[in-house]
């Protein structure tokens, strides 16, 4: 039997299925839009703060006045000796010129048709609490036009950072089919704490599309995680934080030397929602990686110990690559808006103030707007900015590009997919986004502008006719059928002097098809 007939077999299991409900939040899917405005419309769910993960049964969520979708999403708690199916779903997406996808975990969009399947079961039973929800996809993989190969990077490699990232633009000249553990997760639970193993897709921070450290742009990082299970309750306010400890992989499109295939992966969120501001959120981030074939017992302690500055030249943390945010959201639901925040730094060693605060930044700023209509329908409107090209003090100080580094060259990312802003290095964002909620489904409407790595421009390009940009138009509309969530996408991608080479415009039609059911 042949990876294509496995494939099909497995997509035809969707229609099935019939059994419990259990909740996650698939990357790029209608629910984990639909679960954020849930948040917010409802005092009874206990939000998320800092860390969003795709498995969510761990908040409370009582007194629920506001879910339209109520007859097909229920929020149920995972009860105490049970297993329950989790929601199946399957896509099916279409590219007609080069690849193009954002924050679909470990899905990969290329050049033609790219299909998926996922789903699984999860399971209580005493302290102990899991999630077995993998995926499978399969990608034609297309043949389209590649950057021009520099020195001897890899041609399937991203080619403007000199070859310090392992960014893959297309993975080979052959289709494919891969396996992913997908969101799954396996814990033990006690009271509002945790320790467990995870494949699971973790967003750090309130960005709606460019989250700077931690996004689900790529597929979740195999790590073991530490810290609370949900926000704990003092008379101060809530409080949430976890230490994760990973190893991420290596492409095969970077280079042959085996020895470099992982990185060591530690990070570590914090966040505290004042009782006297219950609507403030404010968080840290930190994230450092080495090589793993240097790892040693003390890099445990590494984010509480590493706190030396480095400007990416000769520093004493040149074995690392670091990075450290500060998030804040706040919102208010009687008047139905939230504004956000996300601001970083690169090589971070501890220090977030100084003459230049600005020097190695990135930031991710946004807001959102809440317009109830009648029979609790809604219309949710989002703009964000997100930049990460470099600030002036590069002029005469080191800057290291986003997501790259000297020492560490495979970068920040995990099978060659960003684990960050999907924007990628050096590149800067602005998103609008209108969702309009009925009780049967969703309508969205997006629009989005990116410059691709500034950085690179203004070091190598310097020719205002050759910045490399594109802008996006998407609509999406998923209604329910019966027992089952149908959606689909249509959207154009008008790219402008692709790999700053002038006039080299292509246009790009993508068309989706998707298929969920709950159980």
């Amino acid at each position: 039997m042949n990876r294509y007939t496995i494939y099909f077999a497995l997509c035809m299991l969707i229609v099935h299925i019939n059994t419990l409900h259990a909740q996650v939040l698939y990357p790029d899917s209608e629910y984990l839009e639909y679960y954020r405005i849930l948040e917010i419309k409802n005092e009874g769910i206990s939000n998320r703060m800092n860390i969003f993960p795709t498995i969510v049964s761990q908040y409370n969520k009582d007194s629920i006045t506001w879910n339209p979708w109520k007859d097909n999403f229920q929020l149920d708690q995972q009860k105490n000796k049970s297993i329950s199916l989790l929601p199946a779903r399957l896509t099916n997406h279409y590219n007609s010129t080069y690849a193009h996808g954002y924050n679909d975990g470990a899905l990969w969009k290329g050049k033609g048709y790219t299909g998926s399947i996922q789903g699984g079961v999860a399971g209580k039973y005493g302290l102990l609490e899991f999630t077995i929800a993998p995926i499978v996809f399969f990608s034609q993989n297309s043949a389209f036009e590649l950057a021009p190969q520099t020195s001897d990077n890899n041609p399937y490699n991203y080619q403007f950072t000199n070859k310090r990232i392992d960014y893959v633009q297309r993975y080979g000249d052959q289709s494919f089919a891969e396996f992913d553990l997908g969101q799954t997760d396996i814990r033990l639970v006690y009271k509002s704490f945790t320790i467990g193993a995870s494949t699971q897709n973790i967003v750090w921070g309130p960005a709606q599309r460019n989250p700077i450290l931690l996004s689900n742009n790529s597929s979740g990082i195999p790590h073991i995680d530490i810290g609370t299970h949900k926000p704990v309750n003092t008379k101060i306010g809530r409080f949430e934080g976890k230490i994760y400890y990973g190893l991420l992989k290596k492409s095969d499109y970077f280079d042959e030397d085996t020895q470099w295939n992982h990185r060591y992966w530690s990070g570590f969120s914090a966040s505290y929602n004042p009782s006297f501001l219950p609507s403030l959120y404010l968080g840290f981030n930190r994230v450092l990686y080495k090589k793993a074939k240097d790892f040693v017992p003390l890099d445990l302690l590494v984010f509480i110990t590493n706190f030396d500055d480095n400007d990416g030249v000769d520093g004493v943390n040149d074995e690392y690559d670091q990075m450290g945010s500060i998030t804040m959201r706040w919102f208010f639901r009687e008047v139905g808006f939230e504004t956000y925040l996300e601001f970083a730094k690169n090589d971070f060693g501890g220090k977030l103030y100084g003459t230049e605060p600005d020097h190695s930044r990135g930031y991710t700023l946004g807001f959102s707007k809440y317009i109830d209509l009648k029979n609790k329908d809604l219309i949710k409107l989002t703009y964000e900015h997100a930049t990460l090209d470099q600030s002036k003090s590069n002029a005469y100080r080191a800057t290291p590009t986003w997501y790259a580094h000297h020492i560490v060259k495979q970068g920040y990312t995990q099978k060659g997919q960003i684990l960050g802003a999907g924007i990628g290095p050096g590149s800067s964002s602005d998103y609008f986004n209108a969702q309009y909620v009925f009780a049967t489904g969703i309508l969205q409407l997006t629009a989005q502008r990116i410059r691709f790595n500034d950085d690179y421009f203004y070091d190598t390009i310097k020719d205002e006719n050759r910045h490399d940009h594109e802008w996006t138009l998407e609509s999406t509309f998923s209604k329910f059928i019966g027992n089952y969530l149908v959606g689909m996408h249509f959207g154009m991608n008008f790219r402008q002097n692709m790999y700053y080479v002038e006039n080299n415009d292509k246009t790009n039609v993508s068309i989706s098809l998707n298929l969920s059911k709950n159980f």
